[in-house]
């Protein structure tokens, strides 16, 4: 691969690690925010939805960091030159049944891929409204998940470049998850409105007062507040 090739790759992988680590420090407040929710809650199937969404948040985390250390392999492999080294016969030859060392970066690649799509559809997991409780599904710290959804479409994004010369049907089958991405940010992360734009402070206790699961909602919120 020519010289400039490597420093065009290198730089999609660092902007890569550099979003999935923005992503992986984002995850704290959602986490923490849904763990302290849990605790207040008294009712037992809630309480569940809400512990299953901090808990999945966890599994995205730990596909995030799995990706991170895949894509610093990769980066260090290159970098020592060492790409898919195979052993050598007795007359110098390549030598294929003992596999090769390093590995193929593109299969690597393929692999963080693979690793951040899922990442993608766990989130989608967790703001997946519920018949009985929809209103959980959005962020508890939504600027926080608002950097992590569009920081994964950037690694993703970094990603594919990288695949593009190589397998260019990897990066377009995984467009399903940035789009994913997208949706989650616009739904999960709804901005509150502004004041005088929705109901009167009347209207509010009145909808409290007249549906018991709008008042179960108002309390989890003024308790997560």
């Amino acid at each position: 691969m020519p010289q400039q090739d490597d420093a065009a790759t290198e730089d999609h992988i660092r902007c890569a690690v550099t979003a999935l680590t923005t992503v992986f420090e984002s995850f704290g407040a959602e986490h923490q925010a849904l763990v302290g929710e849990a605790g207040k809650t008294s009712a037992r199937e809630r309480c569940r939805t809400v512990n299953r969404m901090s808990e999945e948040i966890v599994q995205a985390a730990h596909m995030v960091s799995s990706s991170v250390v895949e894509l610093a392999t990769v980066r260090g492999l290159r970098v020592l030159g060492v790409r898919r080294q195979f052993a050598k016969d007795s007359e110098g030859n390549e030598y294929s049944p003992l596999m090769s060392m390093g590995g193929d970066s593109s299969t690597m690649l393929c692999e963080v891929v693979a690793h951040l799509s899922e990442a993608a559809a766990t989130l989608g997991r967790v703001y997946q409204p519920t018949k009985k409780y929809p209103s959980l599904a959005v962020a508890r710290c939504p600027g926080h998940m608002k950097v992590a959804f569009s920081g994964l479409r950037a690694a993703l994004d970094a990603v594919c470049a990288d695949l593009t010369s190589d397998d260019p049907e990897v990066a377009q089958e995984y467009t399903s998850a940035q789009a994913l991405l997208t949706r989650l940010e616009d739904r999960a992360c709804r901005t509150v409105p502004a004041q005088g734009a929705g109901l009167t402070a009347d209207e509010v206790a009145a909808a409290i007062r007249a549906d018991p699961e709008v008042a179960r909602a108002a309390a989890a919120a003024l308790a997560i507040s």
